[in-house]
């Protein structure tokens, strides 16, 4: 599979892929949304704002960049995605449960490392 999306510079678009491609790629894009089915690697966000992405199928990754504002939307097949962050603000994960309502989680924006006698442990830290 070499199939993949590369989207630069976009603004205020929604974006539809169908079938089954390698990646997507966004950069530099503002007020978008990605609506996709099946990615076999990740769908990425790099220096963007207010993003918004959904995938109808399987996506093992998700990479959120220097971004601002980035909801994503899984499926009941995506929801075992690992979700990849640096450098980025207010990323929402959006899964379904069981009666097909979708529950928003915050992914943290602050962490909190303290030494342990032999290394570093690192936790997110709580809202004040």
């Amino acid at each position: 599979m070499k199939q993949q999306v590369y989207i630069f510079k976009c603004e205020n678009s929604t974006i539809t892929v169908n079938g089954k491609i390698n990646s997507i790629s966004c950069d530099s894009c503002k007020k978008v949304g990605i609506i996709f089915d099946d990615l076999v690697s990740t769908v990425e966000f790099v220096n963007c704002q207010r993003m918004q992405a959904q995938a109808n199928g399987k996506v093992p990754t998700v990479s959120v960049d220097k971004t601002d504002g980035c909801h994503v939307y899984l499926s009941q097949s995506a929801t075992d995605a690992e979700i990849v962050c640096a450098k980025s603000s207010e990323v929402n994960i959006l899964v379904p449960d069981e009666n097909g309502e979708y529950r928003e989680f915050a992914l943290p924006e602050q962490f909190k490392s303290t030494w342990n006698g032999k290394g570093y442990t690192t936790q997110p830290t709580e809202s004040v």
